[in-house]
């Protein structure tokens, strides 16, 4: 593992959210100031080759990336575009006892509005 990948993990790794490949970019630049933007590119894209963090393609804006390469699902707030996990294990294998084979990989993404953003529309409304 070079210093770069592992310098991109530890951002990764102690970021509570899921970050875009800018804002790794952004925050690995501040700590190493001579890392191209190419190299994060670059290593991003082998890092999730080889399973060790997933990408996140949004409805709107860049993608994101998520530390943790085990498949679970995301909420994401249409208000506020934030995104959070979900466990999703009882769905998977509701779906694997309904096609009656294992279900090998998923992406699942539930749209809501988060509790702030339904207060925001609510108080709008009224």
């Amino acid at each position: 593992m070079t210093r770069q990948r592992a310098l991109i993990l530890d951002i990764m790794q102690n970021d509570p959210g899921h970050l875009t490949a800018d804002e790794i970019f952004a925050e690995a630049r501040r700590r190493m100031p001579s890392i191209a933007r190419g190299t994060v590119y670059r290593n991003l894209k082998l890092m999730e080759q080889d399973h060790e963090i997933a990408r996140l393609e949004m409805p709107s804006g860049p993608d994101r990336f998520d530390k943790t390469a085990v498949p679970h699902g995301h909420l994401y707030c249409d208000g506020c575009h934030s995104l959070r996990d979900v466990p999703v294990v009882g769905l998977v294998r509701e779906l694997e006892a309904a096609i009656g084979t294992e279900v090998r990989s998923y992406q699942l993404t539930v749209h809501y509005l988060c509790p702030e953003c339904r207060r925001a529309m609510e108080k709008t409304l009224n």
